[in-house]
């Protein structure tokens, strides 16, 4: 399956059969294999669906297992699993995706993450004036009603790099009134736009 999923690699599909835009990618079936696999095995988030002793080591050693097939699929993987300490200092956020980030089900359909058992998550943070120095970043978040923590906001700017573009959902970095925040994103926003063209697993 590694083999496949690097062979072939990941494609951007910018419209459907009808001419509708769809900023879809579309990866062989290996990949998604891979992805299915992790899941199901809890390496995107076995220690907070099952905390327990040795929850972490026992994600890490078949972790470690798992991204020797084939690496790059640990990307999407990895960053599932580190959405949910950050959306733990945000309950009514946990509340609402918890169950679905940590559910053991993977599905590749580029539909509506209420139509879905389980979700992944991608990050985007950087933008190409500052890099990896997020302090720099310009994309600005203004409150659509009262604002506030775990309130609705509307984004406004660019990311240079976002990591993992088929998920469900994304930790999106922006300057809020109060400084530099985290959001959580649902994938499929109506002004969304490439800016540039990187390819990868």
């Amino acid at each position: 399956m590694g083999f496949d999923a690097n062979r072939y690699p990941p494609q951007l599909m910018t419209h459907d059969r009808q001419g509708h835009r769809v900023d879809w990618v579309e990866f062989h079936p290996a990949y998604h294999r891979l992805m299915q696999t992790s899941v199901e095995h809890g390496l995107h988030a076995s220690p907070w669906r099952n905390p327990q002793p040795g929850a972490h080591v026992t994600r890490a050693a078949k972790y470690f297992l798992q991204t020797q097939v084939e690496a790059a699929h640990g990307c999407p993987i990895t960053m599932t699993f580190a959405a949910l300490p950050a959306l733990r200092h945000q309950p009514n956020l946990l509340e609402s995706w918890g169950d679905k980030i940590t559910a053991p089900y993977y599905d590749p359909r580029n539909v509506p993450d209420f139509e879905k058992q389980g979700v992944t998550l991608g990050m985007a943070m950087t933008e190409k004036q500052g890099g990896s120095d997020v302090r720099l970043n310009t994309t600005r978040a203004y409150p659509i009603d009262q604002g506030g923590p775990g309130e609705a906001f509307e984004l406004v700017g660019h990311k240079w790099f976002v990591s993992a573009p088929m998920c469900d959902a994304f930790l999106v970095l922006a300057q809020a009134p109060g400084g530099l925040s985290c959001f959580y994103c649902r994938a499929g926003g109506p002004t969304a736009a490439r800016i540039r063209s990187t390819s990868s697993n």
